[in-house]
């Protein structure tokens, strides 16, 4: 009976849906063609982006639960609020760059970034580069690459968005962004504060018998700043200077097929980064400029309370400076030339003092990139692009790659892109120097990959916007750690994997006027084939099979309803089976992670008055209360629910 009370209530009660700050500002207009000529762009590239509403509706959350609703990217993540990587077509997470506002985001130390760290309130934008085409922006994507950007509003002057949000398990949320300023400056003020005792209630089947359990020492603590000065002057040339400071507290759980004594076990994350921008845009060139330095500070610890044993006490901290400069050019109307160099430093510092055993080493990076666009005809556009990278004084002088985007004569816009890309990827530097077990002999993982893909959009008063992907790519030396070879009780990183990765990547999204409101409707979906091809089939049984933890299967849809002040909004993602050994065994219970299903829905409310809108937001997460892992043994919360109330103010 609470179940289907919970129902009605989440699809009886909605508000408007928001697009800048709280609230969708959409203007409707009579229907309006435009027809130009098309300058050269993005020409074969494979792009894709949350929009502004999924942007908006994700505020008081991490960049990993945006990507994971709204997106084909898999997310795994090791629990509610702990740490979450991405899996971008099959590859591994140091595979998939984070790029904000043009500064690398990854781990020089692991070579992954943690999107948990990430929250969306201190995103204006957010945008993915699918395989090849990252190749436009950054190397050693080999899955893709995703993009942060924060633009300040000159529309308007003043205004500021509140949230305060109260969830299960005792999470308390609290969300600021502010801007000031009037003419050509700009100021925003950006705010987060995240808590949570996290004590998830699950049933555990990792135990014999099996049993219900709450989750305990999951506890964390997250806040943030970030603060951006803005400068525009003349002829459309922009100043700007961002300075994040951000801290993590967080308790790790044990395993949930753990019946040994209690441990004391946390993660403690300190972030600074800083950085200083110019942009100079014109009707022929554009200029963009830009040097930022990051600093991280992890602190892991792991100890036995009963023997007072400590097994970790790590501390690492990394300092990395970034320096980008790039000028595109529209030389004709059909031709466009874009050349960028980059040169960035990192520092590494890693310390067990449990073991005794680190190392402290740095590194040197650099690249060219030379990018030419060729409009050929009103319906065929050409790119080839190659860069040239250094590091650890070696020169790789071509990384090339090559596109084409083809609009089909039919009646309906559809457009055929396809591009061919080399890649390569740089071992991170715990692969070369971690000790033990690290190994400086370590060779790049090298990738070549390629895309096709067919672009479908309406031309009626019905929005209608489709695409599908093939893709294909093969990674020779992919690094993975195993066992040492001399039987040593260490693990070591080696070379020693093919992997072939194909498969299909859909995405749509729609929008229609329904019974006096609109709907709207986007969803994605995913089959990806990973497999190691280079195993010797007598001895190791991975060969031909799915790589761990990669889905064959995955996908997601969001529909919601709004009319008037009201909106109603549901939203449903699947995962299929994964495997947690490369052989890809299945019969027994620790060896596979079942697919599963998480749906939501929730429910807004806007209050209007002369400056301020007002909102309340109802949200079920996990309605149908699935029990399921993402990691093995790492339960995910069941039902649960959010309320948040949200105020915009503008002047």
């Amino acid at each position: 009976m609470r179940l289907i009370f919970l129902i009605i209530l989440c699809f009886g009660w909605s508000t408007e849906v928001l697009s800048q700050g709280l609230r969708d500002t959409t203007i409707r207009i009579e229907e309006v063609h435009v027809v130009a000529k098309r300058l050269p762009g993005d020409i074969g590239l494979s792009r894709s982006r949350p929009d502004s509403m999924a942007l908006v509706s994700s505020m008081t959350v991490q960049l990993s639960d945006l990507l994971a609703g709204y997106s084909p990217i898999f997310i795994k993540s090791y629990g509610n609020g702990s740490v979450a990587t991405a899996s971008f077509r099959g590859t591994a997470a140091s595979h998939t760059q984070l790029i904000w506002n043009g500064i690398n985001l990854n781990s020089p130390m692991r070579g992954s970034a943690d999107l948990s760290l990430m929250p969306v309130i201190f995103i204006d934008d957010a945008w993915l580069l699918h395989g090849g085409s990252s190749m436009t922006e950054t190397s050693g994507s080999l899955g893709g690459s995703i993009h942060l950007a924060n633009k300040p509003d000159w529309s308007t002057g003043q205004n500021a968005t509140l949230m305060v949000e109260r969830a299960s398990f005792n999470t308390k949320r609290y969300m600021a962004k502010i801007q000031s300023g009037k003419g050509r400056f700009r100021s925003v003020t950006r705010l987060m504060s995240d808590r949570s005792d996290n004590n998830i209630p699950f049933y555990n089947a990792g135990v014999l018998p099996t049993r219900k359990d709450t989750l305990r020492d999951a506890d964390y603590l997250k806040w943030a700043g970030l603060q951006e000065f803005y400068i525009r002057m003349k002829d459309e040339k922009m100043v700007a200077a961002r300075f994040w400071l951000q801290e993590s507290d967080r308790n790790l759980p044990q395993l949930m097929s753990y019946e040994g004594a209690s441990r004391n076990e946390f993660q403690n994350d300190r972030q600074f980064r800083a950085q200083v921008e110019y942009r100079d845009f014109s009707k022929t060139r554009q200029v963009h400029g830009s040097s930022g330095f990051n600093r991280t500070r992890m602190h892991y610890f792991r100890e036995a309370p009963d023997i007072k044993y400590v097994n970790d006490d790590a501390v690492s901290i990394e300092q990395s400076w970034y320096n980008r400069f790039k000028i595109s050019m529209n030389i004709s109307e059909r031709w466009s030339l874009s050349s960028a160099a980059e040169m960035n430093y990192h520092r590494v510092e890693a310390e067990n003092r449990a073991r005794n055993n680190g190392y402290s080493h740095d590194r040197i990076e650099g690249g060219i990139t030379l990018h030419g666009q060729w409009q050929a005809t009103g319906k065929l556009g050409l790119f080839l692009l190659n860069r040239s990278e250094y590091y650890d004084r070696k020169w790789v002088p071509l990384v090339p790659s090559g596109g084409f985007e083809l609009q089909l004569p039919v009646r309906m816009p559809v457009m055929l892109k396809g591009n061919i890309s080399e890649n390569y990827h740089k071992p991170a530097l715990n692969d070369l120097y971690w000790m033990p077990g690290g190994n400086p002999m370590l060779k790049p993982e090298k990738g070549f990959t390629s895309d096709l893909s067919l672009a479908m959009e309406s031309n009626t008063k019905d929005v209608w916007k489709q695409e599908i992907t093939l893709f294909y790519s093969l990674i020779d030396n992919w690094i993975i750690w195993q066992p040492s070879a001399n039987g040593a009780w260490y693990w070591e990183a080696d070379n020693v994997k093919k992997v072939y990765s194909r498969g299909i990547e859909y995405h749509f999204s729609s929008r229609m006027n329904l019974g006096g409101g609109i709907l709207r409707a986007n969803g994605n979906y995913a089959y990806t084939r990973t497999t190691n091809e280079n195993a010797v089939p007598s001895v190791d049984q991975s060969r031909g099979k799915q790589l761990i933890y990669i889905p064959i299967n995955s996908g997601n849809l969001h529909l919601s309803w709004s009319y008037k002040p009201w909106t109603i909004r549901g939203e449903t993602s699947f995962t299929g089976r994964r495997y947690t050994q490369s052989s890809n065994e299945y019969t027994h219970f620790e060896n596979v992670l079942n697919p599963f299903w998480v749906t939501g829905c929730s429910a807004e409310r806007i209050f209007s008055f002369a400056h301020i809108d007002l909102t309340t937001r109802i949200k079920i997460h996990n309605l149908l209360d699935v029990n399921y892992q993402q990691i093995l043994w790492r339960p995910m919360p069941g039902r649960h629910y959010s309320l948040t109330l949200g105020m915009q103010w503008k002047n």
